[in-house]
């Protein structure tokens, strides 16, 4: 008897575990594979800018679980652009990644419970080391807007921390609803 109760009980947390919260928004980073490589390891994808046809891996070198923390930024061409602080696996992976992979495209993919999405396809030329990956534009405010939500923001504890101080010094409070300054690049 001890011994079914004992196993409901592992079941029940193992049950548990696997309904962790998960994020809204995954972004993950694919790099490209051979066209050899069979379709259990590869997917066929169309690049518009320039035009052409590659193989990506179909298990991504970085996803949103090695991410650490974000810092968005506007971008030139009016979209957002965002930079990611990856835990020390994600900077081991995009080390190993960068040096290996060298010339070769990596690709950024957003996902949704609604759709996923190509966001840029962009060239290795060096190695990175201090595991920091940026997709330098392409975002769009909302999707900023999840990001921000899921992940802590660089910069932004800083600013309402140093603006509180402000408001204690002056012997005010901060009024309810002001606006903390998004990050700049």
């Amino acid at each position: 008897m001890k011994t079914k109760i004992y196993l409901l009980c592992a079941l029940l947390a193992l049950v548990g575990l696997g309904m962790g919260n998960k994020p809204k928004v995954a972004i993950r980073f694919h790099v490209q594979a051979n066209a050899q490589d069979t379709d259990r390891f590869a997917s066929p994808l169309h690049l518009e800018n320039p035009s052409r046809d590659i193989f990506i891996e179909k298990i991504p070198s970085i996803n949103e679980r090695m991410f650490k923390a974000i810092y968005p930024f506007q971008a030139a061409n009016g979209t957002w652009g965002c930079s990611f602080k990856l835990d020390e696996g994600g900077r081991l992976s995009l080390s190993v990644m960068s040096t290996e992979k060298r010339g070769q495209t990596v690709v950024a993919m957003l996902s949704t419970k609604a759709h996923s999405r190509l966001i840029i396809a962009m060239l290795i030329d060096k190695p990175i080391n201090d595991g920091v990956i940026t997709i330098p534009y392409g975002l769009t405010e909302m999707e900023i807007a999840v990001l921000s939500q899921e992940f802590p923001v660089l910069g932004k504890d800083k600013d309402k921390k140093k603006k509180d101080k402000n408001y204690e010094e002056k012997g005010e409070q901060m009024p309810l609803g002001t606006p903390l300054p998004m990050p700049r690049p």
